[in-house]
């Protein structure tokens, strides 16, 4: 049930993808043909060019959006929709469906959709180069039934050539060969590829003005019956490594003899064994094959790996910015944080005894001064507000008048040690020899009545242990310094 809920999830998704006003209005389907033309080389006067490839894309488009629905639109096999397919075969890899040619012919139209198991531009390749259709088609002996002749006569440009395919099959019938022009159109924004695959009849006059080639090169039939095909196939990415692919055809096989109720049998049965055919050659022959290897460095796969590339990159930077941006939205930045600090150090009340308790110990004690560096917030979910998380990079100075009184530190930092009161301010961490051990330096200073960190800009303002005063320059002039720069701790 969860293989099938995956199917039919991607193949809503590329009814999603073929109903976007840009697949729907004629106008948009000509601006993306002549815009295909137009980077694959097609100069000059292209006007009649761009007008009769818009209406084949615009037909193929009409046809691929007929099967489009819910699976609820599908009734129990080979019952009729409302668009008058009927379901052959419905799995958790493919679907198929037929039903009569809308304009009368007495052939049914064909539909396969279902996931093909590598990325697209190889999807593309297995069924786009005609000239290696024998690595995987099937080669019957007996009864006869296999390719004797696929190659390209005409690469018109990028995403447009002409392909001559000959077909042995079983006596009495004589071989069958059809005339095929292929012509690629990309939309990527939307992980899409189109080809439209049509024959070329005798009858029909090419012209390079409306054709954008011409019949040079191309062979006629001399006797030989040619086949009639409209239809084509669409490939939508999944993944890196998976793709989705809807075909839809039309076939004339010129077999005035043999009744078209049993053709149109017959075609039902071997669509699904094409599909399997074809998530082999994409799962094991494209991947190993030198001749695929060689020929997925053609320009047209190129440009869409590096097309899909640069929209997947694209994507990437804009989902990291729409996550910054809410992150800005929600949470106090760096700068309102520091203001509000500062803000409330300037309330921390003064002690009476700073100038006395300074001189002291300017003259027997350590001194110990912090630097804030940074400051993050980080937003509690629990209770909505907002707790500042702070790292330290500190300096430790310590100066000495040999006096004996006091705790002393050696440049080692030996001489540090818990619970030591200055001016107020109380030392709280692991003793320097322990920090020394773990590798981290003492982590804060904190005033005893309320708590508060400082930094040496409050600590200058309030005469505390910086103090600038000329009492305590006089003092230091036979004071010797000793440095110790330590890594950031964390605030307790």
């Amino acid at each position: 049930m969860e293989k099938k809920k995956k199917i039919v999830e991607q193949r809503e998704r590329l009814d999603r993808t073929l109903a976007l006003p840009d697949l729907v209005d004629k106008n948009s389907i000509r601006s993306l043909v002549k815009f295909q033309l137009l980077r694959s080389g097609l100069e000059g006067d292209i006007d009649l060019i761009v007008d009769k490839r818009t209406n084949e894309v615009s037909n193929f488009l009409d046809m691929l959006r007929s099967a489009s629905g819910n699976d609820e639109a599908i009734p129990k096999p080979h019952g009729t929709t409302s668009n008058d397919w009927k379901l052959k075969q419905d799995t958790d890899q493919l679907r198929v469906l037929y039903r009569e040619d809308p304009h009368g012919m007495p052939f049914h139209t064909l539909l396969l959709e279902g996931f093909a198991d590598g990325p697209i531009d190889v999807c593309l390749c297995v069924s786009w180069e005609s000239s290696l259709y024998k690595k995987w088609w099937p080669q019957y002996n007996f009864p006869p039934f296999k390719i004797i002749t696929s190659d390209v006569l005409k690469k018109v440009r990028i995403g447009e050539e002409i392909s001559l395919m000959r077909v042995k099959v079983p006596w009495p019938v004589s071989d069958r060969e059809a005339l095929l022009h292929y012509f690629e159109i990309e939309y990527l924004k939307e992980d899409l590829v189109l080809v439209l695959i049509n024959t070329i009849s005798d009858k029909e006059e090419v012209d390079i003005s409306t054709h954008g080639f011409t019949r040079e090169g191309i062979p006629k039939a001399d006797g030989t019956v040619r086949l009639d095909m409209v239809g084509g196939f669409v490939l939508q990415k999944i993944n890196e490594e998976k793709s989705y692919i809807r075909a839809i055809y039309n076939m004339d096989i010129k077999l005035d003899f043999v009744p078209a109720s049993m053709i149109n049998f017959v075609s039902r049965q071997l669509v699904a064994s094409g599909h399997k055919l074809f998530q082999k050659a994409v799962g094991t022959v494209a991947a190993s094959d030198e001749d695929y290897q060689n020929a997925l460095r053609d320009p047209l796969y190129a440009r869409i790996r590096n097309t899909i590339k640069k929209l997947t990159e694209s994507e990437a930077i804009s989902s990291m910015k729409e996550q910054v941006n809410l992150s800005t939205t929600t949470d106090t930045s760096d700068t309102e944080i520091e203001e509000e600090w500062y803000d409330a150090m300037e309330e921390i009340p003064e002690s009476p005894r700073t100038i006395n308790q300074q001189e002291m110990m300017d003259t027997d004690r350590a001194c110990l001064t912090p630097e804030v560096t940074q400051a993050k917030v980080c937003q509690n979910e629990s209770s909505g507000k907002n707790e500042v998380r702070k790292a330290f990079q500190r300096k430790f100075v310590m100066f000495s008048s040999g006096s004996e009184a006091g705790p002393s530190m050696d440049m080692n930092g030996d001489g540090i040690v818990d619970g030591i009161s200055l001016n107020g301010w109380h030392y709280e961490g692991p003793s320097a020899r322990d920090s020394r051990q773990h590798g981290v330096m003492p982590s804060s200073l904190h005033r005893e009545k309320n708590r508060k960190v400082s930094d040496e800009g409050i600590l200058k303002k309030s005469n505390g242990f910086n103090a600038e005063g000329q009492t305590a320059i006089k003092k230091r002039k036979h004071r010797k310094w000793y440095c110790c720069i330590g890594t950031s701790g964390a605030l307790q």
